[in-house]
């Protein structure tokens, strides 16, 4: 949460950088202006439903758990909420008495700081297909000129470079901004997915529990996949016109193309963790890899430990407010 309130901090800045950018764009094509709407708000509002699908998921196994562990136990439950209130937040209510409307302020701060997770992804992903649809349009522009028929005037790719500068500058911005945000989402998906895995390896498992540790993992494997291609796609596209420029025959070469073509080789256009490493296709293996690594290890430690520290079916200690 800190983080995305670091970032808004900043975001007033880099949403003016960026709508000068679409200003810029719109101007030779005025199809830019609707074309990039909509699969940043589709994408938006499907992770966000997912992750509040997921925690809803989540609250649902929670429920039913404590409720079949009190008739299993047979506990006196006159009041489920406040059964539900002394199992999950006793380290608050043993300070304060208990209130039904408390118990919903905190159950809305877990819902907003488990969604603020997925907006950590979802900053790179949408900032991500922003530039990459500039990126695209630069390289849709000088697709025709590829098979030499077409010559361009040195002013067309004088345009071009100017385009591409100025994104490269907004990749800048947007990499210095999103830096720390980066680093979390990457630490973060590989705990997540690994703790996940390990869920799904015991066998103690209520079926409601079951369903929704797969469901978690399935959205944290499309969720991570998505901020690794969205970012590597910029990188991608943004290098994309050099295989056209290579293909221009040589009297259509003027000075702006080699400048061009100079920049594209030397550039490096992709979103770093404080430049740790890129996000780029390589980093999507190098995920997985990470992954499998940890979750063997992992689930060799699980089996080793097994039932270690677990505490015993109908325990009081699972009302111990010490």
């Amino acid at each position: 949460m800190s983080l995305l309130v670091m970032l808004a901090q900043k975001w007033h800045k880099l949403a003016v950088h960026f709508d000068e950018i679409h200003r810029i764009f719109s101007i030779s094509d005025e199809k830019i202006i609707k074309g990039i709407h909509f699969p940043i708000r589709f994408t938006a509002g499907v992770i966000l439903t997912c992750g509040i699908l997921q925690h809803m998921s989540s609250k649902t196994a929670d429920v039913y758990n404590q409720y079949h562990e009190a008739e299993y136990c047979g506990w006196e439950m006159k009041n489920f909420p406040y059964y539900f209130a002394s199992r999950n937040y006793w380290f608050i209510f043993k300070h304060i008495p208990y209130n039904i409307l408390i118990l919903l302020i905190f159950e809305y701060a877990a819902t907003v700081l488990t969604l603020s997770w997925s907006c950590h992804d979802l900053m790179i992903i949408l900032t991500s297909l922003g530039i990459t649809f500039y990126f695209r349009k630069i390289y849709e522009k000088i697709l025709p000129f590829h098979s030499g028929v077409m010559i361009a005037s040195e002013k067309f790719w004088m345009e071009i470079r100017s385009h591409y500068v100025i994104l490269c500058e907004l990749v800048k911005a947007t990499n210095g901004s999103l830096s720390l945000i980066i680093i979390h989402s990457c630490g973060k998906n590989l705990y997540l997915m690994c703790y996940e895995l390990i869920n799904i390896a015991r066998k103690d498992e209520s079926i409601l529990s079951s369903v929704h540790h797969w469901c978690s993992l399935i959205n944290l494997t499309i969720q991570t996949t998505m901020v690794f291609y969205s970012a590597s796609m910029m990188h991608e596209i943004a290098k994309s016109p050099l295989t056209v420029c290579n293909r221009i025959p040589n009297f259509g070469w003027c000075s702006e193309l080699e400048r061009y073509i100079g920049q594209l080789k030397s550039d490096r256009v992709a979103y770093t963790g404080m430049g740790f490493f890129h996000l780029t296709k390589r980093s999507i293996l190098a995920m997985a890899g990470s992954v499998v690594t940890y979750e063997l290890v992992m689930l060799k430690f699980a089996e080793d430990t097994e039932g270690v520290g677990d505490v015993v079916p109908c325990s009081n200690l699972a009302f111990s407010k010490d």
